[in-house]
């Protein structure tokens, strides 16, 4: 049926009936939805003994949401989403969106009664989205490697970025841009390793994201530690060299025109050829870097030369003078 011709049709029953608007029977002027839930416009009208001659609802005027009179007319766009007490007029709509939004008017005939009128206005909130935020998938190197998180949200009136649990501030290394769309990272540091959260709301909802990083570094300055520390000729001594990397940093010693793997060395019974200088070099295999220190083995039962020979020495001139 032509709404137009329904529109007139109602019409005609209400001046039949009598203009007489009751008091307002919707029972709030503003109703708020969220996009796709329900809302229900709820009237204050009492179930009579028979039937409404016609109740209709409107949308700004001019949209049929449904007429009710001896046959139901819903209007389009609204077929299987919406659920009408046809004893008190009120309205439950499905499914609600942006489009939803505007005024609502409620006109119902009774029989022998004048007409009872009403308008609400339907605001619809829509929830902020779900972030989408994506996480780098390159090796991340400590120094090197710059980057910018980005934090999409539809809906979204503030962003808080945070790191580990704290929010996070601009500072050295870290700047936000955008409206703090994107955090910028550059470049990047260890201390970067984390969980990083982008937090989204509006002013009744709220959503977030999140990304882990891991920042790959080092190795830092090899550390040689010797077991015993003052080893003598046929005693064993452990060499060990360590160094702060990302990932763990392989190792390899070098002595004379010797070399072996592995972060310690070995060795069952010193001799005298097994003193000298030690090479330890750490090396990463995802920095592409290594670092290198020297150690220095000793037998710790021979004295130091140097010095104290050249003290010894001037104690024997300085005898030998005094008995010539």
């Amino acid at each position: 049926m032509n709404y137009a011709i329904l529109r007139s049709t109602v019409l005609l029953i209400l001046s039949s009936a009598g203009v007489c608007y009751g008091a307002g029977v919707i029972t709030v002027d503003l109703l708020r939805g969220i996009t796709g839930e329900i809302v229900t416009f709820t009237t204050s009208v009492k179930p009579a003994a028979e039937p409404f001659m016609a109740l209709t609802w409107s949308f700004n005027g001019i949209t049929n949401v449904i007429t009710s009179t001896n046959v139901d007319v819903v209007g389009q766009g609204y077929e299987n989403r919406i659920t009408l007490d046809k004893a008190t007029g009120s309205l439950v709509l499905k499914n609600v969106t942006e489009k939803d939004i505007g005024e609502y008017v409620l006109i119902i005939i009774p029989f022998g009664a004048g007409q009872l009128q009403g308008n609400v206005k339907l605001e619809v909130l829509t929830p902020v989205s779900k972030p989408s935020m994506s996480c780098p998938t390159q090796n991340l190197i400590e120094g090197k490697t710059s980057l910018n998180l980005t934090c999409d949200a539809h809906g979204a009136e503030s962003r808080v970025w945070m790191k580990d649990g704290q929010p996070l501030v601009p500072g050295p290394g870290f700047s936000f841009h955008n409206d703090n769309r994107v955090l910028s990272i550059s470049p990047v540091d260890r201390r970067d390793t984390g969980e990083f959260l982008c937090n989204v709301s509006n002013h009744f909802s709220f959503n977030t994201a999140k990304c882990n990083l891991k920042v790959y570094y080092g190795p830092d300055m090899p550390v040689i530690d010797q077991m015993p520390t003052g080893a003598e000729l046929e005693e064993s001594v452990f060499l060990s060299c360590s160094a702060d990397s990302l990932p763990k940093a392989t190792y390899l010693w070098k002595f004379r025109l010797t070399t072996r793997k592995g972060p310690t060395y070995y060795i069952h019974e010193m001799e005298n050829w097994h003193t000298g200088k030690y090479t330890c070099v750490a090396y990463n295999a995802i920095t592409g870097q290594e670092a290198s220190a020297f150690h220095t083995l000793r037998d710790s039962s021979t004295p130091i030369t140097g010095s104290m020979s050249m003290v010894f020495c001037t104690v024997l001139t300085t005898l030998a003078l005094r008995l010539v």
